[in-house]
């Protein structure tokens, strides 16, 4: 079976999509190294050329199926293995999703627009209506900042949450029309300084994740799988609050907690994902070991020397490492370098594998930042 990735990052499907034995395509916006080497064959998205996305999707002839990967979602193929592109639209929505959530009975977070954000009282949480990962979400502490923030022109494009504080933690479900099954629990791990300098950024995960609130969790992430109609792989972002367990948001595509699902549970993702738009759901496995991965932000500009790239492809090639960035490529101030990945059987000793080779990395990176 001939598979077309399309994703600002593909790295992370394409290989777990050629571990199970598919023919493997990617048009990937970065081109990292082990994903040029678990792909059958590559092109790169040009920059401001995204209107090229089909013409460039051509070069690899006919294909028996096309995942759309984060960034991406909204295109259209005839022979898409994505959730419909009204089903994403209504869950994509963080103005709408609160009413959604409300209906089946599901706790949330109280949300406003941005004109009625003072009635939640201070401080409150302002996030994009439609994505970002948290790179663009932030505090307001008092009215004086809301009425700031309402200057900005792209004020608008904001919505207004109760702040909640917490642990960040996901669900991974897969789904059919029919059926949904949640195959992990996972610790999310947000704006850790010792990765980025962003505060709400995502930055990784700790799989699996041990709570009182598991079967509210996994309940919680069947019910919107089927409510929703959401098909193949899907996240739901929660926060474990004093109060208990709330949805934060539903992540209607891939999510970066396919790394750490993968490697604690033995399960192929992409493969499952594939299998349940025939209907098929795969069956959910005890976790053999705690599994991390670590997001690498950039503090400054960074050009990639080559003893740096020699350095993590070593790394990449014990298995501590992955999204490799090529010699002499180019990253900005707050995007992602490269990402640490370690196993463990303890969730302390996970963490501190990827934290210590994170700072590894950085302490490299602070040499090379101009």
């Amino acid at each position: 079976m001939n598979v077309l990735v399309i994703a600002n990052s593909a790295r992370s499907i394409v290989c777990s999509a050629k571990k199970a034995g598919y023919t493997v395509f990617a048009l990937d916006r970065f081109g990292d190294v082990d994903m040029q080497q678990c792909a059958d064959k590559v092109q790169l998205i040009p920059g401001g050329q995204e209107n090229r996305l089909h013409e460039l999707a051509e070069s690899f002839g006919d294909v028996d199926a096309v995942i759309l990967g984060p960034g991406f979602e909204n295109l259209e193929f005839k022979n898409t293995l994505n959730n419909p592109k009204e089903v994403m639209e209504e869950v994509n929505d963080k103005s709408k999703l609160p009413r959604k959530l409300k209906s089946i009975g599901i706790p949330h977070p109280e949300t406003e627009s941005i004109d009625k954000a003072r009635g939640l009282g201070f401080p409150v949480m302002i996030k994009p209506m439609v994505g970002s990962g948290g790179m663009r979400n932030m505090i307001l502490s008092s009215e004086e900042e809301l009425a700031l923030f309402k200057e900005r022109n792209d004020a608008h494009e904001f919505i207004a949450q109760e702040f909640v504080e917490g642990i960040p933690c996901s669900a991974s479900v897969i789904s059919t029309a029919d059926e949904a099954v949640v195959v992990a629990l996972n610790e999310q791990l947000i704006g850790l300084p010792w990765l980025t300098g962003l505060p709400f950024a995502y930055c990784g995960n700790i799989t699996p994740f041990h709570t009182k609130f598991s079967n509210e969790m996994i309940q919680y992430a069947e019910q919107i799988a089927l409510d929703f109609g959401l098909l193949g792989s899907n996240g739901i972002d929660f926060m474990l609050t004093g109060r208990g367990i709330e949805v934060i948001e539903v992540n209607p595509r891939f999510q970066g907690s396919l790394d750490t699902v993968e490697r604690s549970t033995w399960m192929n993702i992409v493969d499952a994902h594939i299998k349940s738009f025939a209907g098929e759901l795969p069956k959910v496995r005890k976790t053999a070991c705690f599994a991390a991965k670590a997001i690498v932000y950039a503090n400054k500009k960074v050009v990639i020397e080559k003893r740096v790239s020699d350095t993590l492809m070593r790394c990449m090639e014990s298995g501590r490492a992955a999204d490799i960035p090529h010699s002499k490529a180019v990253i900005q101030p707050d995007e992602p370098i490269t990402t640490t990945l370690a196993t463990a059987k303890t969730r302390s000793m996970v963490l501190e594998k990827v934290e210590k080779s994170a700072r590894c990395i950085k302490g490299m990176f602070a040499k090379t930042e101009v």
